[in-house]
């Protein structure tokens, strides 16, 4: 089972659908008025057992979640979907209607949530360097120790060295979480909803980036272009080419809207 759409969205495009995982024919199982988009597959290849023993196999596994996303990606673009995880499948036509029967009213409403919406995907790399250069600028103890340790004797200096290793670290840190914070707020000021995928702390001692931010965001199809102007003017503002903050932003989707319904739940 690939996902829930309504049923008024099927009928002039269910034909168009793509191939399912192993090329099964994606069809539909209505049920007043939703329906989900399912295919038949081998009972005995697909038991829970030889599914469970077969995931860790990526030349398996590849093809069949490519597979999937199609369909769902596909039912997205049509409509409002709610998308299921992989490998939610059901012994019979029967008992995927009986679900639809008695999740109806949890399903229409998730149905409700994304209608007229798309997610979308900003993560966020952060320069360990520029983060930890950008918070001495803003950050006068750093500074003031920094000046200590250049004029201090030797044994002291290296003592005031170390102590000041730990406080651009612990600056760094506080630096991303900052600007983390101030670009997923203004992002999900112009969305319908967002989500933190992942937050990682950055921290000092290596020039290598680090993924500070990645959030899903659900914008409004009327939103759209408010969210493109929100996210042009923090890419201006926190941009590498542009200022000491050191950061790099990936822009991506749409996608299905995978954060913001509970599916199989």
């Amino acid at each position: 089972m690939y996902c829930v759409v309504p049923a008024s969205a099927l009928p002039a495009t269910a034909d168009e659908a793509p191939a399912g995982v192993d090329g099964g024919e994606v069809r539909r199982i209505v049920v007043g008025d939703i329906a989900a988009l399912v295919s038949t597959l081998d009972s005995a290849g697909y038991a829970a057992d030889a599914v469970s023993e077969r995931v860790l196999d990526a030349e398996w596994l590849t093809p069949r979640a490519v597979a999937h996303d199609t369909v769902v990606t596909w039912a997205s673009d049509v409509g409002p979907v709610v998308p299921l995880p992989m490998w939610v499948m059901f012994a019979s036509s029967e008992g995927v209607a009986a679900m639809l029967e008695t999740r109806s009213a949890l399903l229409q409403k998730e149905i409700d949530v994304v209608r007229g919406a798309r997610e979308y995907g900003v993560r966020v790399i952060g320069d360990r360097h520029a983060l930890a250069e950008a918070a001495v600028l803003l950050d006068p103890n750093l500074a003031a120790l920094e000046q200590q340790a250049q004029i201090a004797p030797p044994g002291q200096a290296y003592l005031l060295r170390r102590k000041l290793a730990a406080a651009r670290k612990d600056s760094a840190r506080d630096a991303a979480d900052r600007v983390a914070s101030e670009i997923h707020a203004s992002l999900a000021g112009v969305a319908r909803a967002s989500a933190l995928r992942r937050r990682e702390k950055t921290g000092g001692g290596s020039g290598q980036p680090n993924l500070i931010l990645d959030g899903a965001y659900l914008v409004s199809d009327d939103q759209y272009d408010d969210f493109r102007l929100a996210l042009t003017q923090l890419i201006q503002r926190y941009d590498t080419t542009g200022t000491t903050d050191g950061c790099r932003f990936d822009f991506t989707g749409p996608w299905p809207p995978y954060h913001f319904v509970r599916g199989d739940e």
